[in-house]
């Protein structure tokens, strides 16, 4: 066995107490759930946390997978510096995944961790996990090579007989409202139903075939980093549950799990 756990958390700064103050409240279903995937990922027993961001070294001709030994992170261009984290890489694995696609990865020296990884790592550190990470960034690619990648991704981890929960962290519409980030626009709410709905069924090909003028105009950040987490967990035994939505300040946020 290589991938145990799977999850999706999103990854809003403003729910980082020491950022978001009072205003979490506005979010608390979304907060609930991801301390309850904290929890639930503390109960497992395994090695390495993958986690996936759609920011940092992204990269648009290959996978980037971070080999460093360390990573730091901290939350000052949110004015929260003194919230900060060192965590300890797995180099063997990343080694392992770029070996075993080295045409369409990339080994990449980054130890800087931006808010895509920073935000899911700060409730999984708060439930008392202290296990190395290794992050991985997206590609902006067909969502059906990243799917192809993620299973690499398990491969290599099967080699290794790693034991590895995977993060796919993913902001959904990032224009459910006039006060949005990008300003508002229809197709926020239909891709968020649309995608909810598909992870519910686990309709993984409606996913890789998820129309491209709906995803582009919805302005999001999911899609390239749950295909990889997909690709990873496919045809592993894992049962979904979406355990919430909502998008209280113009973007959707939805956390859910493969157990």
């Amino acid at each position: 066995m290589s991938i145990i756990f799977g999850a999706i958390m999103p990854h809003p700064p403003i729910l980082i107490p020491e950022i978001g103050g009072e205003r979490i409240k506005e979010a608390k279903c979304s907060e609930k759930s991801l301390h309850e995937i904290s929890s639930l990922i503390k109960s497992k027993d395994f090695d390495t946390l993958i986690v996936i961001t759609p920011h940092g070294a992204v990269s648009s001709v290959a996978l980037p997978v971070y080999g460093s030994p360390v990573f730091d992170g901290d939350f000052s261009a949110f004015g929260a510096p003194e919230v900060s984290f060192h965590f300890k890489g797995d180099t063997e694995l990343a080694l392992a995944i770029v070996k075993n696609n080295p045409e369409n990865t990339a080994r990449i020296p980054e130890t800087i961790l931006d808010h895509g990884a920073l935000v899911p790592l700060y409730f999984i550190a708060k439930a008392g996990i202290h296990k190395p990470i290794l992050p991985i960034a997206i590609a902006f690619l067909s969502l059906k090579q990243l799917f192809f990648y993620g299973k690499m991704i398990a491969q290599a981890a099967e080699k290794l007989n790693r034991r590895v929960v995977i993060i796919a962290s993913a902001d959904m519409s990032h224009r459910l409202t006039k006060e949005a980030p990008s300003g508002y626009h229809p197709s926020g709410k239909e891709f968020d139903e649309k995608l909810v709905d598909l992870i519910k069924k686990y309709d993984v090909k409606k996913i890789l075939d998820f129309p491209v003028g709906l995803a582009s105009s919805a302005g999001q950040d999911a899609l390239w980093s749950i295909a990889l987490l997909l690709g990873a967990i496919d045809g592993i035994n894992l049962k979904q549950e979406v355990l919430s939505y909502e998008g209280p300040f113009g973007v959707g946020y939805m956390v859910a799990k493969f157990e």
